[in-house]
């Protein structure tokens, strides 16, 4: 049993309850185990999960999941719709205060940390307009040159960004760059006081048990029908440029269909992208961050029991189980 720390309750705030830590940790199977135990609604904070179409590369929650346990945020968008971080913002809050006003918490499940520290955080994020010819530039030139090449201009730009910008991210990379070319304002401002009483609880592993469980869910989702997914969303004539399918995997496993690369080569690129996302999310979610209460996600029945211990402490509850 972790050492339980509540945060200090603040009554003025609405409650929010998050779960974060690193892709295929286990977030979603305990998000949903605590929404429905907590009678929480889960508001999805993983951009992946977003797009209509694309469900088993992203491990999307079953329609039975979703219909079992309200979901925000989860297929409203179409491959092409563009959904920045200040339009996720506004989309989010206006989520929570609806779930709050309903008298049940949201469950932020997730995700993107610019995603989950933005909406906890109080980000104001400046909303600066598509440049579309500089990013049909940049988009060509990732193409021709590598995304590398692209990422290095936004370290040159915004050295702070880059930081934070998963390199392989291209489309955020390039929205980034949009950004910082606009000049003024580069990054959110952030409100002098967050704006919930959140509780955030991590899932967390050891390095190599986690690539394990990345290789087994990359194995599994590929028996689920994966190149099957990819194969018709390419013949509804989904752009390779779409926001979507920069989802990792899809690429990857349309260019095996196009007879690109071998199919051996696109799961291992797929495997690959998705370790480094994990250590990428690292970033985000530090081990010393005091704000996360960690679990160890390779026991998820002692990780539900002490996230539920958490939650009663912190709603002020006594566990009746």
């Amino acid at each position: 049993m972790p050492d339980l720390k509540p945060p200090v309750s603040e009554h003025e705030k609405p409650k929010l309850l998050a779960v974060v830590g690193p892709t295929a940790a286990g977030k979603t199977a305990l998000s949903l185990r605590l929404a429905r135990a907590f009678n929480g609604e889960v508001v999805n904070s993983d951009s992946r999960l977003f797009y209509r179409g694309f469900d088993i590369g992203t491990a999307k929650p079953t329609t039975e999941e979703i219909g079992a346990t309200p979901h925000h945020l989860i297929d409203f968008l179409e491959p092409e719709d563009t959904f920045g971080l200040a339009d996720y913002l506004d989309a989010a809050r206006k989520a929570a205060a609806e779930i709050t006003d309903r008298g049940t918490i949201p469950v932020l499940a997730g995700g993107a940390g610019q995603y989950v520290w933005g909406l906890l955080e109080g980000w104001n994020v400046p909303r600066v307009p598509p440049n579309l010819p500089l990013r049909a530039e940049l988009e060509l030139e990732a193409d021709e040159m590598g995304g590398d090449v692209v990422f290095a201009r936004l370290k040159e730009l915004d050295p702070v960004a880059a930081e934070r910008i998963d390199s392989r991210n291209v489309r955020r990379v390039i929205r980034a760059i949009e950004v910082a070319e606009a000049g003024g304002n580069k990054g959110p401002s952030r409100t002098e006081e967050p704006p919930y009483d959140a509780l955030v609880i991590g899932l967390k592993m050891g390095r190599e048990q986690l690539y394990a469980r990345i290789d087994a869910r990359i194995d599994g989702m590929l028996m689920d029908g994966w190149v099957g997914e990819v194969r018709t969303v390419v013949r509804r004539g989904v752009p390779l440029s779409a926001p979507a399918m920069t989802g990792i995997g899809y690429r990857e496993l349309a260019g095996y269909l196009a007879g690109e690369r071998a199919y051996a080569d696109a799961v291992h690129a797929t495997r690959r992208a998705t370790r480094s996302l994990a250590r990428h999310q690292g970033n985000w979610f530090s081990a010393d961050d005091e704000r996360i209460n960690w679990l160890d996600a390779s026991d998820p029945e002692g990780a539900t029991m002490a996230a539920s211990a958490l939650i009663s402490s912190w709603l002020g509850e006594t566990i009746s189980n």
